[in-house]
């Protein structure tokens, strides 16, 4: 059975049960038939709905398929929950679903508690019928939303209280809001003008194991840069062209705490990182991400490899979008640490978020591998980026 089953019964109906007895008995005495059926009805009624409630919900299924849906803050969606009924009628019944409040529902059925948000609907199903209940939402902020809980309120014959069907699984439709970004500055000051691999369209450096062509030759050209074989093809002489390179690779390392607690600054920080995600998108920029989100696996903390394109986007927005105020939180030096002994380097290494006296060693140790220092500073409802500097040491006096 997929539904947890338990009763609120009304004080009226061990009442009803009591007059029963009372009445049955009292036929006996005054051997009355009025008084009798009227007693066997009660207890029929009593049994009837005693057998209902034991056996209702017993083939009531919940289509539970895997769903997530990807979205920016102030767009719709919707809950989708079909349901088939292949035991006994639900008659009456309302259906409750609790879901987070990073979304809104449309419909005047949903109210606030808490963190959360509960729907609403009069429902009932007749045996061997189906029905697809879709609840309209509108996304509020950035996060994970998810459908908490599943109820089913039937209420028992004539009103004496209600049996709840609650779902026993995980409910597993999801809407995942990625952050909306926020200006960066100062980003352009810091690509790199360094010999690299990264393919790109205007560099001072080329690969002269990488030809991508050849050219007419002009009188400013070296002499060893001509290709006689393509010369003798064209009969006039050609220039050999190589791809352009430089390094430009990032990586992107958020502190997300502030001592024991989230940092306050947590939306901002992460809708920042989200700029630099596009940034490095758009203009072909190889970047790897982590973040001190305590994991299980043999990185234990949330780390997405270097990579380029859409898909290395979206790997880092679902990153940014999951976080809340309850995650685990690896403290920031012990993930330096890692990254330092056991990831490959970037050229650029960008931290974000608040750095202590207990990072700076591990920050050295990473410059000398030859990565450039770059902070994301934040303020109000932007960043700069800076080349980082150290925080000093509070010396105490004697």
């Amino acid at each position: 059975m997929e539904w947890k089953k338990y009763s609120i019964e009304d004080q009226y109906l061990s009442l009803t049960a009591a007059l029963a007895l009372f009445l049955f008995f009292a036929s006996m005495y005054f051997q009355s038939l009025v008084i009798f059926f009227a007693a066997v009805f009660l207890l029929v009624f009593i049994l009837a709905n005693s057998l209902y409630l034991k056996y209702i919900g017993e083939r009531l299924y919940f289509e539970n398929k895997w769903q997530r849906e990807k979205f920016f803050p102030n767009e719709k969606g919707e809950w989708i929950l079909p349901f088939v009924n292949k035991g006994l009628p639900i008659m009456k019944g309302e259906l409750r679903v609790y879901f987070d409040d990073i979304v809104t529902p449309l419909d005047e059925f949903g109210v606030k508690r808490t963190s959360q948000y509960e729907f609403s609907i009069p429902l009932s199903l007749n045996y061997n019928e189906s029905n697809i209940v879709k609840i309209p939402y509108t996304t509020r902020k950035r996060g994970l939303a998810k459908i908490r809980r599943i109820e089913w309120h039937i209420p028992h014959f004539f009103g004496i209280g209600e049996t709840v069907l609650e779902y026993k699984g995980l409910v597993m439709q999801e809407a995942l809001i990625y952050p909306m970004p926020a200006p960066v500055k100062n980003v352009r000051s810091f690509l790199s003008e360094r010999l690299g691999e990264s393919l790109v369209s205007h560099s001072l450096y080329e690969d002269y194991l990488s030809p991508s062509g050849t050219r007419d030759y002009v009188y400013s050209d070296s002499f060893n840069r001509i290709n006689w074989k393509a010369s003798a093809v064209m009969q006039k002489l050609q220039t050999k062209l190589y791809d352009r390179v430089q390094e430009t690779g990032w990586n992107l390392s958020l502190n997300i705490a502030d001592r024991h607690a989230i940092t306050n600054h947590l939306e901002l920080l992460l809708s920042c990182a989200a700029e630099l995600a596009y940034y490095s998108t758009k203009h072909n920029i190889p970047f790897s991400f982590c973040m001190n989100i305590r994991i299980a696996g043999s990185i234990p903390f949330y780390f997405i490899p270097a990579g380029t394109g859409k898909e290395q986007l979206q790997k880092v927005l679902e990153a940014l979008a999951i976080v809340d105020q309850h995650s685990s939180v690896l403290p920031y030096e012990k993930m330096l640490a890692f990254y330092h002994r056991h990831l490959p380097v970037q050229p650029y290494f960008i931290h974000g978020g608040k750095s202590t006296v207990k990072t700076e060693d591990v920050f050295q140790a990473i410059s000398k591998k030859g990565a450039t220092l770059i902070e994301l500073q934040l303020h109000e409802n932007e960043a700069v980026l800076v080349h980082k500097q150290s925080v000093k040491k509070e010396v105490v006096g004697t």
